[in-house]
């Protein structure tokens, strides 16, 4: 028989137990776990796999110049400066206006055609013709009407080549203040004490951005190779399915983005009929696949996995990196970390690179 105080022991163990395993589930029941594809118990019925020994590849870095570096220099420069409404002034070429506009066609608005509060860079904008030419010469407080003409080919088919009219109100020039790049400049906006020390550091980082790209380029120029040396006996019908019906529902959403039907979105924009665009929904389908099969009888001759626990660490690595946690992820994006690495990929690009790992241990470089 146990003892009272044994008694009491074991139950805590117990209930520590459970609480453990309770936690535990919490944590785990909406960790992403990797896809359930292609685990056929052999893909050699599918694919025969291309030489993956001994393939031969360039490397090349690119250098870091100083305008590189510079053109850093500039980018913290612009992000630290800051915008200034002015009330008065005349509009020129170079300006930037904040304006409230309301377009009509026969004297009714349309969708689209108004806004308050718009800022408009006249040098940079994506204004019909005349739109910002017309507000130039004009004065802050000014209230006009600008008489244009959409262009026949506009993307929306309810205005182009129509008549309207742009009632204006010119509210104020954006100034910009830059600040002068200097010690103190550094100082303020970085971690470093002046501008050689800053600089420096630019340079080390292009430095293990372009030796990273290189290594990408590499991996993509052997992986090519061992691709073109493949060849698919017969295509997983499951996976091709899916392939063709993901391309075609990105091609939906897109159409719906931009309120046309999906037969009318393919002749406006991809300039085909559906038939067509179906033929080259099939081949991107195979030419997909045949890169999974591949990639996957890699990861068997190679014994490379990916483990749950991997593949979340690789996405939070990927959240960090982007100063993300994932509720600002999911705020910004509108939805989940799971939903989004599904729906690109993700496993398949952490694969990738466990895989490419070996192959190029196995390669050589010219």
């Amino acid at each position: 028989m146990l003892s009272k105080k044994k008694k009491i022991i074991t139950g805590v163990v117990v209930l520590a137990a459970i609480l453990i395993l309770g936690f535990w589930y919490f944590f785990q029941k909406d960790r992403i776990t990797v896809p359930d594809t292609y685990k056929y118990d052999d893909l050699t019925e599918y694919v025969t796999l291309g030489n993956y020994k001994g393939i031969r590849y360039t490397k090349k870095v690119k250098k870091v110049s100083d305008s590189d570096v510079q053109s850093e220099v500039k980018k913290a420069i612009k992000k630290a400066s800051t915008t200034k409404d002015v009330k008065s002034g005349t509009v020129g070429s170079d300006s930037k206006v904040k304006i409230d506009f309301t377009g009509k066609i026969n004297g009714k608005k349309f969708d689209g055609g108004s806004a308050e509060d718009y800022t408009l860079d006249i040098a940079n904008d994506s204004m019909i013709d005349g739109f910002s030419e017309g507000i130039v010469g004009h004065k802050v407080g000014d209230k006009f009407d600008l008489k244009l003409k959409f262009p026949k080919d506009y993307s929306n088919k309810d205005v182009a080549g129509k008549n309207v009219v742009f009632t204006i109100k010119v509210k104020a020039i954006v100034k910009t203040n830059t600040p002068e790049y200097n010690d103190a400049f550094v100082e303020k906006n970085t971690k470093y004490k002046n501008t050689a020390e800053y600089e420096k550091s630019i340079r080390t980082k292009l430095e293990k951005e372009n030796e990273a790209t290189a290594e990408k380029d590499a991996y993509s120029e052997v992986f090519a190779k061992i691709l073109k040396d493949s060849e698919v006996k017969k295509y997983p019908e499951k996976e091709l399915d899916a392939s063709k019906e993901s391309m075609k529902e990105t091609y939906k959403n897109l159409a719906k983005q931009y309120n046309l039907e999906y037969e009318d979105f393919l002749k406006q924009y991809m300039k085909m009929d559906e038939k067509s665009f179906n033929k080259q929904v099939d081949a991107y389908a195979k030419n997909s696949v045949k890169q999974q099969l591949v990639m996957r009888q890699l990861a068997k001759e190679l014994d490379v996995t990916v483990t749950d626990e991997e593949y979340n660490e690789y996405l939070q690595k990927l959240l960090k990196q982007n100063g993300m946690t994932e509720d600002s992820f999911e705020e910004q994006s509108g939805t989940s970390l799971k939903e989004y690495a599904q729906q690109n990929n993700m496993y398949e690009g952490l694969l990738y690179e466990k895989i490419m790992k070996q192959v190029m241990k196995l390669s050589k470089a010219e």
